[in-house]
């Protein structure tokens, strides 16, 4: 089963600087009109992301499951109290309630901007943390919502 138990939470006020990285991930939202945070939520794993096996590929779908049922969640939290919120879904990489041709892959260098390293490995590249290197697998969530809302 997926190790849940361990993860970590962060979040960033989006500011200009931040908004323009991601311009065109949510096409119908203006993330300056109002104050809006972006949670990112990684959760540890037992195998390395980097390193290709049955075991990974299964533990990461798991992972998976467990990001996007914590995600629902999180946004039904804020649709409750009249929050627009929306999250990236792991497994594709694309919004998860919003239209949009824009993608956020678990590996792309926008990810450096939210506290995230990008490993150049050769063959592949790999997403990792101070926390848990590249044992992890996460997602972000977008909220309209200030950091003591968010928290």
């Amino acid at each position: 089963t997926a190790r849940s138990s361990m993860s970590e939470v962060r979040s960033l006020t989006v500011d200009r600087r931040l908004s323009r990285q991601f311009d065109g991930l949510f096409p119908e939202r203006d993330l300056l009109a109002s104050e809006h945070v972006v949670v990112t939520l990684a959760l540890q794993t037992r195998h390395r992301q980097s390193a290709m096996s049955t075991e990974m590929l299964e533990e990461r779908q798991q992972s998976h499951g467990v990001l996007v049922d914590r995600m629902k969640a999180f946004c039904e939290h804020f649709d409750s109290i009249g929050r627009w919120c929306d999250f990236i879904d792991p497994a594709t990489g694309q919004p998860f309630r919003s239209d949009s041709a824009t993608t956020l892959m678990d590996c792309d260098e926008r990810y450096r901007k939210l506290g995230f390293e990008i490993l150049e490995l050769g063959c592949c590249r790999s997403l990792c943390n101070e926390k848990f290197g590249q044992c992890l697998v996460m997602t972000s969530a977008w909220v309209a919502a200030s950091q003591a809302e968010a928290q």
